[in-house]
C-alpha cells in the first residue's frame, strides 16, 4: 500500500516543466471549436465528432498528468514572494500594461485548480460522448459542438488563469458560450429570449467582478503608500514593515496588482491594517476593513450572476431552453460553479470580513430554500433539476460563508458528479419518451428504461443526502460547519444559516424523491406521447454508468480519515488535501479571530445521525404522500388552500413578474424616453440633422459669392489686406 501511494506521488514528468503543459489543456478545446465551427459542415458528423470529442477527451489526459504530478512534494511554482509547493505554473510575460498597471498571463494549478480541471474535462467528456447520440438528428450539430468545446475551453482559462484579469476573461467566456448553447435553438423566440435573459442578468453581475477588482487595485497603492508609523506594525519574523511594503510592491511591478499571489501577499498586509484609515487617494478616509468589505460584496454580485444566487438566479431555470447537454454542462460541471471557486480561490481575504462572509452564509441559505420551495410544485423534469441546481449552490454558498470552504468545494465535486447524472437522466427520459418531459406524463420508466432508472436512482439518492453516498458527506459537512463555526461579531447569522441549511436538506429529499416516484415508479400516464418508452443507446447509457458510479466513489473524500502530524484533529481526506490551498486563510484566520472554527477531534456521529434522519424523513414523507395518500385520493380536487399554495410555488413566487414591474418595464419606458426624446429628437433631429442643415444653409448662402472672375477675387484680397493692415495701425500705432 505505502509503495503504491508513493507512485501515485511522483510525477510523471519533471514538475518544473509540467506548468508548459496548462497551455495545452485550454488549446485542445479551442482548436476543436475552429475545426468544428469551421470546417464542421464539410467533415461530417462522425468526423466533427471525433474532432470535438477527442479535444476534450486529450485535455482530460493532459489534466491528469498535471493533476497527479501537483501531487509530488517536488512540484512548486515560483511567485514573487517564493515558491508554492504542489503546484505547477507558467508565465508567458506581460499581457497588457497602461501605466503603472500591469498584467502578465500566467497559468497556474494547484489543488484547488487541479481538482476542477479533472471536474471539467472528465465531466465534460462524458457530456460530448452523450451529445454525439442526443444532437445525432440535429442539423446544426457542427455548431452545437463547435460551442460545447469552446465552452470548455473558457471554463479551463477561469480556472487555470494565475490573475483576476485571466479569470475575468473565462467567467466572460463561459458567459458568452451560455447565451450561444442556451439559445442555441433560436429560431424558436421562447429559446432566443432565454439566452438573451442568461446573457443580460449575468452582465449585471460582471460589473460588480470588475468595480471589485478596481478597488482591490486602488486598496494595494493605499497600502503600498502607508506612512513609516503604521507600516513598523507589519513586520514578520525577519522581515521588518518597510521590507513587507517594499516586497509587496516589487511582486505588483513585476505581476501586477491582479495578480492572485500579489493578492495572497496584500491579504496578509491588510490583516494588519483593517482598521487603519487610507491617508490619501481616491479611498481617502475609508479604513481598509471598509473598503475590503465593499470589494468583496462586489465579488459576490458577480458570483450571484454566474452562481445564481438572489437576486440573480432568474436567469438559470429558464436556462433549460437549450439542449439536455447543455443543461449538464452549465449546471454540473462548469459556469454556476464559477463564483464558488472565486470565493474559495480569494479565501484570505473573504476571511478578512466578518460582514461578508455573514452576507454570503446569509444569501446562499435564503436562495437555497427559496429555489428547493419553487422545485416543490414543478412539473418539467428539467424544471426540477434546474431549481434543485440553484439550491445547492445556495448550500456551497452557505459553506462558503460558514468558513468551510473545503466542504464547499466538496459539494462542487460531487454536486458535479450526480447533477450531470441526473440531468442527462433527464435527456435520456426524453429521448426515449417522444421529448416528454413533464412527469406526469410520463410512468414505469424503472420498467422499461433499466439503465436509465438505476443510475438516476442513484444520483437522486445522493443529491437527497443518503447514506453513505457521496452527497451525504458533502451536505453534511456544510451544514456541520455552519452550526458549529461562529462568526463573534455577527453570532446570529450562522445560526440563521443553518436553519435555514437543514430546511433545505429535507425540502430536497421531499422534491427529488416525489420527482422519482411519480416519473419511475407511477403506471404508464394515459396522456403520454409514446405507449412504451424505449432504453437510449451505449452512447448515452455509459455516461450514465459512470457519473453514477463517481456518485458513489466520490464519497471517499469526505471520509474523516486523515490525522495530520502534530495536531490532535481529524480531517477529511478533501480537507486535508486543499490544506496546502488554505494555508494563507488559516494564517489571517489566526491573526484576526473574526471566525471561530473549532477543532474535529472526533469522528461527527451526530452530525452524520442528524443529516441520515433529514434525508429519511423527506424521503418518507414524499413516499407516504405520493405512493399511498395521493393516488388514494385521484380525481378528488386538492384543499382550496392547499391548491393556492401550490399555485404560488409553481409560478415562481411570481419573482420573475415582479422583476417585470419593478425592473424591467420602468427601464423600457425610461429607454422609450430617451430614444424618442433624446436620440431621435435632440441627436438625431437637432444636433446631427441640424448641423446638417446649418451647413447646407451656409453653404447654399457662400456660393453666391464664388463668381468665377479672377479680378473681383483679387478685389477682395486687396480690400481684406488694406482692413487688416488700417486695424493694425489703428490697434498698435501711436
Amino acid at each position: 500500500m505505502q509503495k503504491l501511494v508513493e507512485f501515485f506521488q511522483t510525477a510523471p514528468v519533471d514538475p518544473q516543466q509540467a506548468g508548459q503543459l496548462l497551455w495545452l489543456i485550454i488549446l485542445l478545446p479551442l482548436i476543436g471549436a475552429f475545426v468544428s465551427g469551421v470546417f464542421g459542415k464539410v467533415l461530417g458528423r462522425a468526423n466533427t465528432h471525433l474532432v470535438a470529442v477527442g479535444a476534450v477527451f486529450g485535455s482530460f489526459l493532459l489534466s491528469l498528468i498535471v493533476f497527479w504530478t501537483i501531487n509530488d512534494y517536488r512540484a512548486m511554482a515560483m511567485t514573487p514572494f517564493g515558491s508554492v509547493n504542489y503546484a505547477v505554473g507558467a508565465d508567458f510575460g506581460t499581457w497588457f500594461s497602461a501605466g503603472t498597471f500591469k498584467v502578465t498571463f500566467g497559468l497556474f494549478a494547484d489543488h484547488l485548480s487541479g481538482s476542477m480541471l479533472l471536474v471539467i474535462t472528465g465531466v465534460g467528456f462524458l457530456i460530448h460522448l452523450y451529445s454525439t447520440e442526443y444532437m445525432s438528428h440535429d442539423d446544426g450539430y457542427w455548431r452545437f459542438f463547435a460551442y460545447l468545446n469552446l465552452f470548455v475551453a473558457a471554463m479551463l482559462t477561469l480556472v487555470l488563469g494565475d490573475s483576476l484579469p485571466l479569470l475575468f476573461v473565462g467567467w466572460e467566456g463561459v458567459g458568452m458560450c451560455s447565451y450561444l448553447l442556451i439559445g442555441f435553438w433560436y429560431t424558436d423566440p421562447a429559446k432566443a429570449y432565454a439566452g438573451r435573459k442568461a446573457f443580460i442578468t449575468n452582465r449585471i453581475g460582471d460589473f460588480g467582478f470588475l468595480v471589485g477588482s478596481f478597488i482591490m487595485v486602488l486598496a494595494l497603492e493605499a497600502a503600498m503608500k502607508m506612512p513609516a508609523d503604521v507600516s513598523s506594525k507589519l513586520g514578520r519574523p525577519g522581515l521588518e514593515g518597510s521590507s513587507v511594503l517594499a516586497r509587496l510592491s516589487d511582486g505588483a511591478k513585476q505581476k501586477g496588482p491582479l495578480s492572485v499571489s500579489v493578492l495572497e501577499e496584500g491579504s496578509k498586509v491588510f490583516a494588519s491594517l483593517l482598521d487603519d484609515k487610507i491617508p490619501s487617494g481616491p479611498l481617502e478616509g475609508m479604513t481598509f476593513g471598509r473598503v475590503l468589505t465593499i470589494a468583496l460584496l462586489l465579488f459576490l454580485l458577480g458570483a450571484a450572476g454566474k452562481s445564481a444566487q438572489i437576486p440573480l438566479y432568474v436567469w438559470l431555470p429558464d436556462a433549460m431552453a437549450g439542449p439536455t447537454p447543455v443543461s449538464a454542462l452549465i449546471h454540473a460541471a462548469t459556469m454556476v460553479t464559477s463564483g464558488i471557486y472565486l470565493f474559495c480561490r480569494i479565501s484570505w481575504l473573504a476571511v478578512l470580513s466578518p460582514t461578508a462572509m455573514a452576507t454570503i452564509a446569509l444569501i446562499g441559505g435564503a436562495t437555497a430554500l427559496i429555489a428547493a420551495l419553487i422545485a416543490f410544485s414543478q412539473k418539467g423534469l428539467k424544471k426540477v433539476l434546474a431549481y434543485s441546481t440553484v439550491s445547492q449552490l445556495g448550500l456551497m454558498f452557505l459553506g462558503i460563508g460558514a468558513g468551510a470552504f473545503w466542504a464547499a468545494f466538496l459539494h462542487v465535486v460531487t454536486h458535479a458528479f450526480f447533477k450531470a447524472c441526473l440531468f442527462l437522466g433527464a435527456g435520456s427520459v426524453m429521448h426515449g419518451n417522444g421529448d416528454e418531459e413533464d412527469i406526469t406524463k410520463l410512468g414505469n420508466l424503472r420498467k422499461e428504461m433499466p439503465t436509465t432508472w438505476a443510475t438516476f436512482l442513484v444520483a437522486t439518492l445522493a443529491i437527497t443526502g443518503i447514506f453513505p453516498l457521496s452527497g451525504f458527506f458533502s451536505k453534511d459537512a456544510i451544514l456541520h460547519a455552519a452550526h458549529t463555526n461562529s462568526i463573534p461579531q455577527v453570532e446570529w447569522a450562522l445560526h440563521v444559516a443553518y436553519v435555514l441549511g437543514v430546511i433545505t436538506a429535507g425540502c430536497t429529499a421531499f422534491y427529488m424523491m416525489r420527482m422519482y416516484f411519480v416519473a419511475f415508479e407511477y403506471p404508464r400516464s394515459k396522456e403520454a406521447k409514446t405507449p412504451h418508452a424505449h432504453e437510449s443507446s451505449w452512447h448515452m447509457t455509459l455516461p450514465l454508468v459512470v457519473l453514477a458510479v463517481l456518485s458513489v466513489v466520490a464519497l471517499v473524500h469526505g471520509l474523516p480519515i486523515m490525522k495530520p502530524e502534530g495536531r490532535n484533529t481529524i480531517q477529511t481526506l478533501m480537507e486535508n488535501f486543499l490544506d496546502p490551498v488554505f494555508r494563507t486563510t488559516q494564517e489571517n484566520l489566526a491573526k484576526r479571530q473574526f471566525l471561530v472554527i473549532p477543532a474535529e477531534e472526533h469522528v461527527p456521529y451526530g452530525a452524520y445521525i442528524q443529516a441520515w434522519v433529514i434525508a429519511i424523513t423527506g424521503g418518507g414523507l414524499a413516499f407516504f404522500l405520493y405512493m399511498r395518500v395521493f393516488p388514494s385520493r385521484a380525481g378528488q380536487p386538492l384543499n382550496p388552500t392547499l391548491d393556492a399554495v401550490r399555485r404560488f410555488s409553481f409560478n415562481k413566487f411570481y419573482v420573475d413578474e415582479v422583476y417585470q414591474l419593478l425592473v424591467i418595464r420602468p427601464i423600457g419606458v425610461v429607454s422609450r424616453v430617451l430614444w424618442r426624446v433624446v436620440d431621435s429628437i435632440l441627436i438625431d433631429g437637432v444636433a446631427v440633422r441640424g448641423t446638417a442643415w446649418v451647413t447646407q444653409r451656409t453653404g447654399a448662402v457662400l456660393r453666391y459669392l464664388q463668381t468665377g472672375d479672377a479680378q473681383a477675387y483679387a478685389a477682395i484680397m486687396a480690400l481684406g489686406l488694406a482692413g487688416a493692415l488700417v486695424w493694425i495701425l489703428q490697434r498698435y500705432v501711436p
